[in-house]
C-alpha cells in the first residue's frame, strides 16, 4: 500500500489499528471499517450497500475489460435511485456512467426517451451542452459531447442522426482540432470522431505518451495528472487505429501495488492502458481477486472509499473492545475526532455533541464528565425524563452514551405498558437495560418481572431482529433468570446462526432476513455473553477474563 499512496492520489488510511499496540487478530478486523472519507469508524451495513453510479460504472467496465461478463439483478426500485442520482449528477455524463448497469442486466437504468433527452441538449453548432458543468469552454462541449455520442452509440440510436446534425458535429469537431492542447481534450476529441466514424486528424496522434522517467519526482497529485493524461492518450491512438506507446515498466508496479485501495476510475484507467499496452492477464490477477471480493449477491461492487464513518459508530467500536477486553487507546480516531471539531462543520445537535464527548472520554482513557456531556444528559431534550414504549430506545442509547462520558444520570420516570406484543416486550427489556447500563438496576418497575420475559425469551422466532432478541434475554438474566437447558437451547437457535459475515468474523448479522452485519447487534450479543459469563461462546476469545 505504502507504494501506490506515494504514486497516486489516492484515499490511503494506515487504519486507526495503526496506533502501535499489539491487538489480536479479532480485534484487528475492525480496522476494516475504518472510513478513507473521515477517519471514523462507520457501520458495517453499509458494506452491504453497492457503490454509487459513477464508481459502479468503472467497476464494472473493469470486469468487462478483464474478459469477465458481470451480471447484475438489482430490485427495479434501486436501478430507478441510481438513475435519478445519475441524473441529477449530469444528464449526460449520468446516462454514461449508467451503460454498463444498462448492459449487464439493469434495463430499468435506460430507456427508449433517453437517446431524446440526450439530443435535446445539442446545440445548432453541432455540439452538445452539459447543464451540470456550468461551463461552456472547449473542453466542456468535448466532454458533454463525447459523453452524448456514447451514450447515443450504445442505445442504437447513432446511426439515426439526421445528416446536417452529423455533419454540424463532425465539422465543429474538426475545427476544434487544431485549438486541442490537453490530452484529455485530445483523448475526448479523438473518441467522438471514431464514434462518427470518421478518421482522426494525423496531426492529433503524433503527440508523444506522456513522459515516465520523471515519475519517482512527482508529487502524488501530478502522478494521479499523469495517469490521466496516459488514459487519453491512449484513447486517442486507439481512436485512430495506432498501438499506444506506453511504458509498462512504470505502470505495471503501480498496478500491483494499488489494486487493493485505488479508487475504482483511476484503476479502470490504469487496467485500460495496461491492457493496451499489452501486459499479460497474470498483472491483472490482484484486480480481479478485488473486485470479486467486493461483489455483492445483486452482481454489483461495494465502495468502501465512499463510507462515511461517524462518532456513533465509533462508539460502539469503543465498546465492544470494552467488551473483549482490548484497548480503546487509538490516536488515529482522536485525530478525527479533533479534525471534525475544529472544521466548523461538526454537528450541534445535541445527540451529536454527546457522542463526541462520550467518544473522547472513553478513546483517551475517561476521567471526570466535561460540563458540556453534564448539561447534555440534563437535558430532558436530548435524555427524556419520562419513558414509554415509543421511546425507550432512544433513551436508554442515549443513557449508555452519557454512561460513556462519565455522566450519572437519574431514574426517568417510567410509563407501564402490556408486554403482549413482541415489539412491547421488547421495549420493556430495553428500560432493565438501560437502568443496569447506568447503574440502577435496582430502579426497575415492578411490572417488568422475569417471569413474563422467560416466555419471551425461549421464543426467538417471535422477533424480528437478534438485537431486539439478545435484549430481553439480557433483561431476563438480570432480574435472575437462570441459563437452564431450554433457555441454552433457543439461544442456539436465536443467535449462534448469525454470527459472521466477509472480513467481520466475530460480528453479528441483524437477522430477520438482513443479512447485513451490526454493531450495535453485536454489542447486544457480546453484553449478554458477559452477563452469562461467557456461557455461550459468543465473546471473542480470552474476552471472558478481561472484558468489562
Amino acid at each position: 500500500m505504502a507504494a501506490i499512496c506515494a504514486a497516486l492520489v489516492v484515499s490511503c488510511t494506515s487504519g486507526s489499528g495503526d496506533s502501535g499496540r499489539r491487538e489480536p487478530a479479532d480485534a484487528r478486523q475492525f480496522d476494516l471499517l475504518v472510513s478513507e472519507q473521515n477517519g471514523y469508524y462507520y457501520h458495517p451495513f453499509l458494506r452491504q450497500e453497492p457503490a454509487g453510479p459513477q464508481a459502479q460504472s468503472y467497476a464494472l467496465r473493469t470486469l468487462s475489460e478483464l474478459g469477465r461478463d458481470p451480471r447484475t439483478g438489482m430490485a427495479e426500485e434501486r436501478v430507478a435511485s441510481f438513475r435519478r442520482e445519475a441524473l441529477e449528477a449530469s444528464p449526460l455524463w449520468g446516462r454514461e456512467w449508467l451503460l454498463p448497469l444498462w448492459r449487464t442486466g439493469a434495463r430499468e437504468a435506460l430507456g427508449a426517451g433517453d437517446a431524446a433527452d440526450v439530443n435535446r441538449l445539442r446545440t445548432a453548432g453541432g455540439w452538445y451542452v452539459d447543464p451540470a458543468l456550468g461551463d461552456d469552454g472547449d473542453a466542456a462541449r468535448l466532454g458533454a459531447t463525447w459523453a452524448a455520442l456514447e451514450v447515443l452509440d450504445a442505445l442504437g440510436r447513432l446511426p439515426e442522426l439526421p445528416a446536417a446534425d452529423r455533419a454540424a458535429t463532425v465539422s465543429w469537431l474538426r475545427a476544434t482540432a487544431g485549438r486541442v492542447r490537453a490530452l484529455d481534450q485530445a483523448g475526448a476529441l479523438a473518441r467522438s470522431l471514431h464514434l462518427l466514424k470518421e478518421p482522426v486528424p494525423a496531426p492529433l496522434t503524433r503527440v508523444a505518451a506522456p513522459r515516465t522517467d520523471d515519475f519517482a519526482d512527482l508529487t502524488p497529485e501530478t502522478r494521479a495528472v499523469r495517469l490521466d493524461d496516459t488514459y487519453s492518450y491512449v484513447l486517442l491512438q486507439e481512436a485512430a487505429g495506432k498501438r499506444p506507446a506506453v511504458d509498462r515498466r512504470i505502470w505495471e508496479p503501480v498496478l500491483r501495488d494499488g489494486a487493493a485501495t485505488l479508487p475504482y476510475e483511476q484503476l479502470h484507467n490504469l487496467v485500460h492502458i495496461l491492457k493496451a499496452a499489452g501486459s499479460p492477464d497474470s498483472a491483472f490477477a490482484p484486480v480481479l481477486k478485488r473486485l470479486d471480493g467486493e461483489r455483492l449477491d445483486d452482481g454489483t461492487v461495494r465502495d468502501p472509499d465512499a463510507y462515511l464513518g461517524s462518532p456513533d459508530a465509533s462508539l460502539f467500536v469503543q465498546r465492544l473492545r470494552a467488551l473483549a477486553g482490548w484497548s480503546r487507546e487509538d490516536p488515529a480516531l482522536l485525530t478525527a475526532l479533533r479534525r471534525e471539531e475544529t472544521s466548523g462543520e461538526a454537528s450541534q445537535e445535541g445527540p451529536e455533541r454527546l457522542n463526541r464527548a462520550a467518544l473522547r472520554t472513553v478513546t483517551e482513557g475517561g476521567g471526570d464528565a466535561s460540563g458540556p456531556a453534564r448539561q447534555l444528559c440534563a437535558d430532558p431534550r436530548v435524555l427524556p425524563a419520562t419513558v414509554t414504549e415509543t421511546n425507550a430506545t432512544p433513551w436508554q442509547r442515549t443513557a449508555l452514551t452519557c454512561a460513556d462520558a462519565g455522566v450519572t444520570t437519574g431514574v426517568p420516570e417510567i410509563g407501564r405498558w402490556r408486554a403482549d406484543t413482541p415489539e412491547r416486550v421488547v421495549a420493556a427489556a430495553t428500560v432493565v437495560v438501560g437502568l443496569a447500563d447506568s447503574g440502577r438496576r435496582d430502579a426497575v418497575p415492578s411490572w417488568i418481572d422475569a417471569e413474563t420475559l422467560k416466555r419471551w425469551a425461549l421464543h426467538p422466532d417471535r422477533f424480528t431482529s437478534v438485537y431486539g432478541y439478545a435484549l430481553v434475554v439480557r433483561a431476563y438474566a438480570l432480574l435472575g433468570g437462570r441459563l437452564d437447558a431450554a433457555l441454552r437451547e433457543a439461544l442456539g437457535r436465536g443467535v449462534t446462526p448469525y454470527e459472521g459475515c466477509p472480513g467481520l468474523p466475530g460480528l453479528y448479522r441483524v437477522g430477520g432476513g438482513d443479512e447485513a452485519c451490526d454493531l450495535k447487534t453485536t454489542w447486544s450479543v457480546w453484553t449478554l455473553d458477559r452477563q452469562l459469563d461467557g456461557a455461550m461462546g459468543w465473546l471473542p476469545a480470552g474476552a471472558t477474563k478481561h472484558g468489562k
